[in-house]
């Protein structure tokens, strides 16, 4: 029967629907039914009516029987949204279907765009964002055939309507991936959509074609951010971010345009001109501004501010800054940027602002923000600003800055920028040995690295706010990296002073770094043994450098670091000692711990007196003695220190942070029973050599002072 009725269908019906035609029921027509999908696709669509009344008679006498009425248009509706909803239902439960579904979509779209019927054309991408949501497991079927008309769309270069609607297809479709299959079709759409983003003009059409670029933009930078994948045109990504971003900044400048000049000088003193807080509130969250199905939710004011999509690009690229390697290559493509268009200045560039930002969202993130500090700190080194000083002083100003705000745990990568930024401190003072060959504007230059280098170094050493937001949290990690810096010294007298000048300077600054933990920890043995070395170092000078070191870590509460950042210091050959002993002189460390040891044996002895009256006998001795001691040391400082200038006042001086560390108490670290044996050989070594000036003689002196002080204390019950 099969082969029968196959035979009838074939060759009889065919034969019978030609010669009778006629029939209703034999036509072709009717023997081949239409699939559904297409009567769907066929009803989503507005039908444009048009009535037409037949030709005007010649007659003009019939005129009067038939009413004559002109042709008229009826306007076009929207799609049909119920037919859409049947469609994507038919489509999620025939999956097969879905292929020649979208092929008939695919194919009216092009004739559309030929027509350039754009209403249809954008019924179709409708039609596409809903297979988007309802067929999301079966997107494999028909992504080519989106990405084809994507790129369709983003080729009407006449057509601003079809580039946005371009770029707003790829943005729902790239949030509605659930893997990374369409990775690398996707990196096709982005120079494109940067050229969009690119567009120059301050009109609506210039606007409206930035922000659909950077809405595209913003997508993909989530999407390499959830599958940790970085295009390679991911430096073009960058600069067009950045080259929106000014808005903000243009309105930051209009409002400050009405304070009042001596406040904008504060603010430029102070290196604080960070955008403004609502600014950045103005931002939301991508899963606010992306819903649950993948579409935009924001306002239409914000979805056509291209300043506004630059912002969240920023932040979906804080997130995308998730291991270190990715946040190098982030950043380095923003520093590739503000190194070529030079916008490194604290005051008037984007560096500081951009940067500023996304050192607060990787903070708030709980990421790895450290990263920022190390990554600009070793960008000195960048073969594209070598050459070009200004810059390198713009960019130790920027790093202060930051410094200044963060709030980072101690890592090793903060470590790393301590020491860089410690060798570039070298660098500098080295320069400055020999200065006078120089011309005024490289004398000056250096000068003002120098003071940014060490204010640098301060904010990296130091917190800024309560001890709990140390940038490091406790001196043993930089006094490691000082060991370090000595560990390499070397025999040639310039270069080891300034190596043994720089050491000092950070001792200086690690001395004011209020650590209640420091009392009785042990004298770092790392540092302990570079330091030996350098007391018997060949030039005099590293030797007396080495003995304050040592008595600065030793007892850190005697020295109150002033930076250096103040006073121009000219290290000659004949001048460092003086630039070693700027600052209080670190031979007062003897005088205060003996100050404080007699503090505890009064407060000792006035307990010890209700016990027994024989320990009182033993404690007055014992003070008697002490005070002796602190007399002379007290005294053989004053003459020290008075034929020296007096210390200048500095920033440390004003900043509260310094000026609060009088109110710790004085705090030591402990030697033990080896390094005082240690000592003791060292000091006799260096005693008998033919080199000494009497300023070796007066830091050994005091060393010896301090070596019998902590063993007598080992003694002393």
């Amino acid at each position: 029967m099969s082969f029968i009725s196959g035979v009838i269908s074939r060759q009889v019906m065919p034969a019978c629907g030609s010669l009778c035609f006629f029939c209703p029921s034999l036509r072709t027509r009717s023997r081949q039914p239409v699939k559904r999908y297409k009567v769907l696709i066929a009803d989503i669509f507005p039908r444009k009516k048009r009535e037409e009344i037949g030709s005007c008679l010649a007659d003009l006498g019939n005129a009067g029987n038939v009413m004559e009425r002109k042709p008229r248009d009826i306007e076009e509706d929207g799609p049909n949204d119920r037919k859409i909803g049947k469609l994507c239902e038919y489509a999620s439960k025939n999956p097969l279907r879905i292929p020649k579904i979208t092929e008939s979509l695919e194919q009216r779209c092009y004739k559309e765009l030929r027509n350039e019927n754009f209403q249809s054309v954008k019924i179709v991408i409708c039609i596409y964002k809903r297979l988007l949501v309802s067929c999301h497991d079966q997107m494999t079927l028909f992504s080519s055939s989106l990405q084809s008309i994507i790129q369709t769309l983003l080729d009407q270069t006449r057509q601003d309507e079809m580039q946005i609607l371009g770029c707003q297809t790829l943005f729902d479709f790239v949030n509605n991936q659930k893997d990374s299959n369409c990775m690398f079709n996707l990196e096709g759409f982005i120079p494109k959509v940067c050229q969009l983003a690119q567009e120059t003009g301050e009109g609506e059409r210039e606007k409206n074609l930035r922000a659909a670029g950077l809405q595209a933009i913003s997508s993909m930078i989530w999407f390499m951010g959830e599958h940790s994948h970085i295009s390679v045109e991911f430096d073009n990504m960058v600069s067009v971010v950045l080259e929106n971003y000014g808005g903000p900044m243009k309105n930051l400048e209009e409002n400050n345009s009405g304070q009042s000049r001596w406040v904008q000088e504060v603010q430029k003193i102070e290196s604080r001109m960070s955008p403004s807080p609502n600014v950045l509130a103005k931002v939301p969250s991508w899963r606010t501004i992306v819903n649950d199905k993948g579409e935009l939710n924001v306002a239409t004011e914000d979805a056509r501010n291209p300043s506004f999509w630059s912002r969240v690009c920023l932040h979906n690229m804080a997130k995308l800054a998730k291991e270190a390697t990715t946040a190098r290559r982030i950043f380095e493509s923003m520093f590739r940027y503000f190194d070529n268009e030079k916008l490194w200045s604290v005051h008037n560039g984007l560096a500081l602002p951009v940067l500023r930002e996304m050192q607060l969202l990787i903070d708030s993130s709980g990421q790895n923000a450290h990263y920022l500090l190390s990554i600009l700190v070793k960008h000195l080194d960048h073969k594209n600003v070598l050459k070009q000083p200004d810059m390198q002083l713009q960019i130790v100003e920027v790093t202060t800055s930051l410094a200044r705000d963060s709030k980072v745990e101690p890592s090793v990568a903060i470590l790393g920028a301590v020491s860089d930024v410690m060798r570039h401190l070298r660098k500098s003072i080295h320069c400055s040995l020999n200065d006078s060959n120089m011309g005024t504007e490289v004398i000056n230059w250096n000068k003002y690295f120098k003071e940014a280098v060490d204010k640098c170094l301060v904010q990296l050493s130091h917190n800024v706010g309560p001890f709990s937001h140390s940038r490091v949290g406790d001196a043993a990690p930089i006094l490691d990296v000082m060991a370090m810096m000595l560990e390499n010294i070397t025999n040639i007298t310039a270069i080891a002073r300034t190596t043994i000048c720089v050491v000092y300077r950070t001792a200086q600054i690690v001395a004011s770094i209020p650590n209640p933990s420091y009392l009785n920890k042990a004298f770092p043995e790392a540092l302990f043994h570079q330091l030996l070395p350098a007391m018997v170092h060949p030039d005099h000078e590293v030797r007396v450098g080495a003995h304050r070191i040592f008595s600065v870590v030793l007892v850190p509460s005697s020295v109150c670091p002033h930076p250096s950042s103040t006073r121009e210091v000219k290290l000659k050959a004949s001048s460092i000692p003086r630039t070693l002993s700027r600052t209080v002189s670190v031979f007062s460390s003897s005088a205060a711990l003996f100050e404080k040891l007699r503090k505890e044996k009064s407060f000792s002895k006035e307990n010890a007196s209700l016990e027994n009256k024989e320990n009182i006998a033993s404690e007055e001795q014992l003070e008697i003695c002490q005070n002796e001691i602190l007399i002379r040391l007290k005294s053989s400082y004053s003459k020290a220190y008075s034929s020296r200038s007096p210390p200048v006042s500095s920033e440390a001086d004003e900043n509260p942070l310094s000026n609060s560390n009088t109110e710790y108490e004085a705090n030591s670290l402990r030697l033990s029973s080896t390094q005082i044996s240690l000592l003791l050989s060292s000091i006799w070594a260096q005693s008998v050599s033919p080199q000494n000036t009497p300023q070796n003689y007066e830091a050994i002196a005091h060393t010896y002072s301090l070596v019998l002080l902590f063993s007598r204390a080992k003694v002393i019950p």
